[in-house]
């Protein structure tokens, strides 16, 4: 009976890690509150950077910004200004400038275009460690998303707001002193593709 249990939890983390995607297009449905914070306590549940320090305090929170309204609205006008000013601030990569070029035109995908868009914050003084924390939380929240039926997009401008004043504003948090990352959650559009499951034996080396 256990040996079924274990069976039938394996097919069904399986299933969604199969389905994962992200979606570039969501529909106009909204998604209710409830099933928003099932997404959340997700993220919540996900590993600490902070937990590796003792005497941290596990300081993770969300902000979650509807569409069409004024929070969303300044977030997004705070993004684009702050890829405005890194354009202008000097020589770039070409494949930086590329992507920031249409994000300072306003063209931020999921901000605005999602019913949903999620700020996570978490407090750190090791950065590069609270983006790989955040990336923890995101993940669970991607599969939970992904198991109500619903999609996510990761917003990557997000992870460069941290310092910034306008929009740290807007969340009410002090300027550079939590790491954030993002993410727009709704309805897809139109059903994800169906991609072929990757062979873990030709990505697999086993050592003596």
């Amino acid at each position: 009976m256990k040996g079924t249990s274990n069976q039938e939890r394996v097919a069904a983390v399986t299933q969604v890690i199969s389905e994962r995607r992200s979606v570039r297009s969501f529909s106009h449905e909204v998604p209710v509150r409830e099933t928003l914070e099932q997404i959340l306590a997700a993220g919540l549940a996900a590993p600490y950077a902070a937990a590796m320090a003792p005497g941290s305090a596990l300081d993770r929170r969300f902000f979650v910004l509807p569409r069409d309204s004024e929070a969303l609205a300044a977030a997004k006008a705070a993004i684009q200004a702050h890829a405005a000013a890194a354009l202008a601030g000097g020589a770039l990569p070409e494949p930086l400038r590329a992507r920031l070029e249409p994000v300072s035109q306003g063209r931020i995908l999921g901000v605005g275009t999602a019913p949903y868009y999620v700020v996570v914050a978490e407090r750190g003084a090791m950065m590069p460690v609270q983006q790989q924390s955040l990336a923890h939380a995101l993940e669970n929240m991607w599969l939970m998303a992904t198991a109500l039926g619903l999609g996510i997009h990761l917003v990557s401008a997000t992870t460069t707001m941290g310092d910034d004043p306008a929009f740290c504003r807007i969340l009410g948090l002090p300027v550079a002193e939590y790491a954030l990352n993002g993410c727009a959650i709704g309805v897809p559009a139109q059903t994800p593709a169906v991609r072929p499951a990757p062979d873990p034996a030709a990505a697999t080396t086993w050592l003596d």
